[in-house]
């Protein structure tokens, strides 16, 4: 097999500097120039007179097309999804929405990112629920490991498991639809943090079974910065009633108020891009390039790969622990001022001493050869 060129178009429909190899979609993805057009054109129009937008056949109209193109991007109905600002304010809604009290418990990880953690740290703090962690290690990849933890870890009291889709710390792809199905058993919620899958492989919240599902448009959706999406399944609309959506789950309530309308079309035409591709093409491109990736730094002494290899647990992130007399964001930072590679420092939170590349469909197996051989090198 030929390694894989970009999956679709050229790095010149994208505003990336010249001479910068990114491999930084985890943190933020690059717009590409056609969206950024569309999103200033909307940003025009509406400017030109503002109130021609106000009402139903306007801003509202414009904004339930973008609901649409969202809702058939994730497999749901338009009466499950929602339009935010990231994948924290998704998380937070949902958190709101709960009515969490004294004693009620919540299972999560010490994998999740503090975006989709605070909302929970907060009821513990005012609210008196309670959280439990799950330890997993960071080279801890089995399905069944990881499934006996989360049931080992469920009390009677445990409302609600919330997990990432796909760590942001490893880069592990979370078994969800099991993890769902063992919350069903229990008769609790499954809350899901996002932000590191959709748009970077196949996301559809029927088959994964979760109550909810929380992303972000800045990341992998390479939408306008400040976008989110929130999916609430039907069924579980009568426990979590975010108070921002209890009119309804259209964009223009009275719950919402004005939003960014422009940067919201912004979305749907780059959600719409990927679609035209394919997300099942784009999830194999990524793979692909990550498993490259993989193999490469897996000859790298001086780096401890910590993500899984290649399979089902996989996603288009790899994550490695640097040696400890080497500091993590002073590295990073040597490798974008020298070598024009952007990739980023693990979170702290983690407690490892770590680096992170993503790979997107603008991404080609010189851009991973080249981080390969850059990281090697100053190793």
């Amino acid at each position: 097999m030929s390694p894989p060129a970009a999956a679709a178009g050229t790095r010149g429909e994208y505003l990336l500097e010249e001479g910068l190899t990114y491999l930084n979609t985890g943190t933020l993805g690059p717009c590409r120039a056609a969206t950024v057009n569309e999103t200033l054109k909307r940003w025009q129009d509406l400017e030109s007179n503002p109130v021609r937008f106000y009402g139903k056949n306007g801003a509202e109209a414009l904004a339930e097309r973008t609901r649409a193109v969202a809702a058939k991007f994730l497999g749901c109905d338009l009466g499950e999804i929602a339009i935010t600002c990231s994948t924290t304010t998704g998380m937070n809604a949902v958190a709101q929405g709960l009515r969490l009290k004294p004693g009620d418990r919540i299972l999560t990880t010490n994998h999740e990112h503090g975006g989709g953690l605070l909302c929970w740290k907060y009821f513990e703090k005012y609210y008196g629920a309670v959280i439990d962690t799950v330890t997993l290690g960071p080279e801890e990849h089995d399905t069944e490991t990881i499934l006996a933890r989360i049931r080992s870890g469920i009390r009677n009291e445990t409302r609600l498991i919330t997990v990432s889709h796909v760590f942001s710390s490893t880069g592990l792809r979370m078994p969800i639809a099991e993890i769902s199905a063992i919350a069903d058993s229990k008769g609790i919620l499954c809350i899901v943090d996002g932000a590191q899958a959709a748009g970077a492989v196949r996301v559809n919240v029927r088959e994964l079974g979760c109550d909810a599902y929380a992303t972000s448009g800045h990341k992998w959706l390479m939408g306008p910065k400040g976008t989110g999406l929130l999916y609430i399944s039907q069924k579980a609309q009568s426990v979590i009633r975010p108070m921002q959506f209890e009119e309804s789950y259209n964009t223009y309530t009275d719950g919402n108020g004005v939003v960014n309308l422009a940067a919201i079309l912004g979305l749907a035409a780059a959600i719409e891009y990927l679609d035209s591709i394919g997300i099942a093409k784009v999830e194999e491109h990524n793979l692909a390039l990550r498993n490259r990736l993989y193999e490469r730094l897996s000859n790298c002494k001086r780096l401890k790969l910590v993500s899984p290899g290649p399979g089902r647990l996989a996603s288009p992130m790899v994550a490695g622990i640097l040696p400890e007399s080497v500091d993590k964001k002073a590295f990073v930072q040597m490798l974008l001022s020298k070598h024009r590679l952007s990739i980023r420092p693990t979170h702290d939170q983690f407690g490892f001493n770590g680096i992170r590349f993503s790979m997107h469909i603008f991404n080609t197996a010189d851009d991973v050869d080249y981080a390969a051989d850059v990281v090697q090198q100053e190793l």
